[in-house]
């Protein structure tokens, strides 16, 4: 599967980039745009160190990935 344009609104920005498929929320905030306040922990959703608002809704960031958010909107 080839990588996407992904567009989010993130902290009341619009954010757009380009994304390889599975590539996580946690690694996008973090690695693409130099958002580090969720941080890396478990890596499998259980430690909670990633969570981060998702649609109003705390979600494990290491758990989602990013492509399946513009399917939410």
């Amino acid at each position: 599967m080839p990588s996407s344009v992904i567009e989010l609104e993130v902290n009341g920005a619009e954010e757009e980039f380009v994304a390889k498929p599975g590539t996580t929320l946690l690694s996008v905030l973090r690695d693409t745009l130099g958002l580090t306040a969720a941080k890396r922990g478990c890596g499998v959703g259980t430690c909670g160190t990633c969570t981060c608002l998702l649609d109003g809704d705390p979600v494990m960031s290491c758990l989602v990935p990013v492509e399946t958010i513009t399917a939410r909107a």
